[in-house]
């Protein structure tokens, strides 16, 4: 599993410039975003998804919407990755089996929110923290990593997801950058040997 998360995104050539550097159907999906942020943002990490494989992948959708590289024989074992960004961070993660990967801006917590997909337990945890604002957005990404990684995407059970049985075999790595201000975490399944 190798993850990789890019943070100094105004470092980057102009959003037009990246656009053009895509293959046609990416940049079309790049163009659905209303603002330039999500524009810049979904190229960007098209781009690293690509630096990271090696190659400029083709993607398919599953099921639920999860996309998946759908032209893996491109000299490659790592065929899984996921994606995600936010106006902070690009983050990407490629593995040989099922992975999830979230950022998000921290700013986020509003208690209505964390009532609703938050457990008793994570509530007391956010409350008790010195940052409720980064533990909250840290538990955010925690739980829809593990739900990306399972194809599923935000369920109704957001409170449960984390002791569930779909958490089974599953690790959860994550962090807050306070100086950027974003929180992360990926998930992968841990074999045992």
């Amino acid at each position: 599993m190798r993850y990789r998360i890019i943070d100094n995104l105004n470092e980057y050539a102009a959003t037009e410039v990246l656009l053009n550097q895509l293959p046609q159907w990416r940049r079309e999906q790049a163009l659905k975003f209303r603002h330039e942020q999500g524009r810049r943002e979904c190229a960007l990490s098209y781009l690293l998804l690509s630096e990271m494989m090696g190659f400029r992948p083709l993607f398919g959708t599953a099921e639920h919407g999860k996309p998946f590289i759908s032209d893996a024989g491109a000299d490659t074992n790592e065929t899984h990755f996921n994606i995600s960004h936010c106006k902070a961070a690009i983050a990407c993660v490629t593995d040989n089996d099922e992975v999830g990967i979230d950022v998000e801006c921290t700013g986020r917590y509003k208690e209505r929110l964390a009532r609703y997909c938050m457990s008793d337990e994570e509530l007391r945890q956010i409350k008790e923290a010195a940052d409720p604002d980064a533990l909250f957005t840290m538990l955010w990404t925690r739980k829809e990593a593990l739900l990306k990684l399972t194809g599923e995407g935000i369920t109704d059970d957001m409170k449960t997801c984390l002791t569930s049985a779909r958490a089974t075999g599953v690790r959860i790595d994550s962090g807050v950058n306070n100086e950027k201000g974003y929180a992360w975490s990926v998930a992968y399944r841990v074999h045992s040997s």
